[in-house]
């Protein structure tokens, strides 16, 4: 049986490292918003604050993603409510759960508190983590223009398909690049994440910026 690749991505530590998914979790709960679930409890102690840095936000999808099947390209995004403490979970559509499973990863795993902003890049399964100062401080549709110009100005193409967060007072709000005015969202934290997917010729990459 082939099992799902994840990545847990430690923005304190600035590594990133292959999280197992064992035969037993895969079979009981398959991927998307129940895997999320579960990872989430497995993840997560009892009583923590959902702004800690210790605090997950689960990025994943479904064996079914990019097979072509109807809503198949779904995505699900699992963390600790920050109004009830609770499991929170948003699905969206959009092409960036394909352009992650494409960049080498079936979901991802942030968790950590950067000590300054940062991007988060999967280019053919390898994640590296940069520096991302000159877009703290955008909205959500500035960040993913800024996305778009600097896809414009590389070799690659087509244009970055971005999942961002605005900053107002939390929970914040996450929308993916091709629904900005529209967002599809999600309930986490102000000043969090940013996360793009794009095509680069043959290869795939996927791309965030993330802060606490």
């Amino acid at each position: 049986m082939k099992l799902p690749v994840y990545a847990l991505i430690d923005l304190s530590s600035g590594k990133a490292e292959r999280f197992e998914i064992d035969e037993k979790l895969y079979r009981n709960y398959i991927g998307g918003k129940t895997l999320g679930a579960r990872l989430l409890y497995d993840l997560t102690p009892a009583g923590l604050d959902p702004l800690s840095p210790e605090a997950v936000v689960i990025i994943n999808t479904s064996p079914a993603n990019g097979t072509g099947a109807p809503s198949s390209s779904r995505f699900n995004m699992t963390f600790k409510n920050v109004l009830t403490g609770g499991i929170a979970s948003s699905n969206c559509g959009g092409q960036f759960g394909v352009m992650m499973k494409r960049a080498g990863y079936d979901g991802i795993i942030i968790k950590g508190a950067g000590k300054t902003p940062c991007t988060v890049s999967i280019i053919d399964g390898r994640i590296t983590i940069s520096d991302a100062g000159e877009l703290w401080g955008k909205d959500a549709e500035e960040t993913q223009e800024a996305f778009r110009k600097s896809t414009a100005n590389s070799s690659s193409a087509p244009p970055a398909n971005t999942l961002s967060v605005s900053r107002p007072p939390s929970p914040a709000s996450v929308s993916r690049g091709d629904a900005a005015r529209a967002p599809c969202s999600a309930q986490k934290r102000s000043r969090r994440s940013w996360l793009t997917a794009r095509n680069v010729r043959k290869s795939t990459t996927a791309k965030g910026l993330t802060n606490t």
